[in-house]
């Protein structure tokens, strides 16, 4: 089967990114374009089209628009998803050698960045759920504990990094963590690529966008939390903590030469497209609608947990003795394709256009899957092995172009690892470049192997000794 059949290939739910739902939910002026002759719209940069990085053309004048209506400072496209946009944030925030403070739930994207930039990140564990395998939201209680942690005792933070909300929808008194940055002087960016929409929607319940909380600089991934196009993001700055033009010539640094004109429409767009009044209310109805399938779920015996954001339904099969990954496997084969498995939770992506019948088919299909499990076997749920506050031994990018050598994880006890071991999902380091390899995290990951086929017979690279 070749790429282009597959894309063409129909499944019975669509559950997963990107959140227009398999061009559903599009806004009505991108699928216009997309009705035109094909390729008609995939043009260079035009002078009167330009770039988002350009002095002037429609792209600047779309990007003003909204920096202008949502009060900041500046907004700057971005084609090669949240990742990119991040990555350039991090580096107009800070200079080589600097520190940055980043909670453990941090996206890989962050630790690339940090080897480019020659950074060195300081991880702070989260509190953590036995019931989910999840990383609760962050309180007030426990950042300061973590900001007055004597580890942090004469280093000078250049920012502070967090992820708001998770992937899974769980979010954090994100003004009230930003504010206390802020009384230290620290600049904070905030990778809320799962939270765009929560702009958009006052009084509907949802958290505070940290655009309306006042961080320095926010990334939206307008696939993963608007009805974008894949790769499509927009980076905000505001205040005074970042400067504008560090921004610009790292976005400058980062972005293609070749921007896609497709995503750049996409971008004005999807934000477009949540700005009427019409529409909001018909958002507003999408969110509602939402709500009651989970109320549904709930009432109907199935166990789904509360979040912060409607539109992602967690499963808890771990509750039944079924980890996630074996449910996403039986589901997919039945056509209902979830977003992401874990060992205790099965996460589904609502998105923005109707779902009829989702109740119904996910109830089925539970059911059946429940017949089908063989045993209500406890699943052993081990928290990664991380203290408060973590500074790797060597900065990850003295590390990365080093010479190293792929041995066995069992072999790695007390080397220092050159890799960036991401276990899928979703997208979390647990072990970066420069740090010492102990004895928990070894364990932690011979026991996933027993359920995930990606850390079966684990190797890893490690620094030559």
């Amino acid at each position: 089967m070749s790429i282009s059949s597959f894309l063409k290939k129909k499944f019975l739910k669509s559950l997963f990114f990107p959140s227009h739902n398999r061009g559903k939910a599009l806004p009505e002026n991108l699928k216009k374009l997309l009705r035109e002759y094909p390729g008609f719209w995939d043009l260079p940069e035009l002078p009167e089209l330009g770039s988002p990085t350009s002095d002037k053309g429609l792209v600047v004048d779309a990007q003003n628009y909204f920096s202008n209506k949502f009060s900041t400072n500046k907004c700057w496209f971005g084609v090669n998803g949240a990742s990119g946009l991040i990555q350039s944030g991090i580096l107009s925030m800070a200079q080589r050698g600097d520190y940055l403070l980043m909670p453990r739930n941090i996206h890989i994207c962050v630790i690339k960045a940090c080897i480019i930039a020659n950074l060195t990140p300081i991880f702070f564990d989260i509190e953590y759920s036995e019931l989910t395998g999840h990383y609760l939201p962050i309180t007030k209680e426990w950042f300061n504990k973590v900001l007055d942690s004597e580890l942090l005792n004469g280093i000078e933070l250049a920012g502070v990094v967090l992820v708001n909300p998770y992937y899974q929808g769980y979010a954090s008194d994100i003004e009230t963590l930003i504010d206390l940055s802020h009384q230290r002087n620290i600049p904070v960016l905030v990778d809320e690529a799962h939270g765009s929409y929560f702009l958009f929607c006052n009084n509907c319940g949802l958290p505070k966008s940290a655009i309306n909380a006042n961080a320095d600089l926010v990334i939206h991934s307008l696939h993963k939390s608007l009805n974008g196009l894949t790769q499509t993001a927009i980076l905000w700055q505001s205040g005074n903590k970042v400067d504008l033009e560090n921004v610009q010539q790292s976005i400058n640094l980062l972005q293609t030469t070749s921007p896609n004109s497709l995503l750049l429409s996409s971008c004005e767009e999807s934000i477009n497209d949540w700005i009427g009044e019409k529409n909001i209310e018909k958002f507003k109805k999408r969110i509602n609608s939402a709500r009651h399938i989970f109320e549904e779920l709930h009432k109907r015996g199935i166990p789904v947990i509360k979040n912060d954001d409607p539109f992602k339904i967690i499963l808890n099969t771990g509750s039944y003795g079924i980890d996630g990954f074996s449910a996403d496997k039986f589901f997919y084969e039945k056509g209902l394709i979830a977003e992401l498995p874990e060992m205790m939770t099965l996460t589904f992506c609502l998105g923005f256009s109707e779902q009829r019948n989702f109740v119904n088919i996910l109830d089925n299909l539970w059911n059946k899957l429940l017949l089908s499990s063989k045993s209500n076997k406890k699943l052993n749920i081990m928290k990664p092995p991380f203290k408060l506050i973590q500074i790797p031994h060597l900065p990850p990018s003295k590390v990365w172009m080093k010479k190293s050598c792929k041995i066995p994880i069992e072999e790695s006890l007390g080397k220092i690892s050159a890799d960036i071991v991401c276990p899928y999902p979703p997208g979390i380091p647990l072990i970066v470049p420069g740090e010492i390899i102990d004895k928990e995290r070894v364990d932690w990951i011979i026991e996933q192997s027993k359920y995930r086929e990606d850390l079966y017979n684990f190797y890893i690279r490690v620094l030559k000794t």
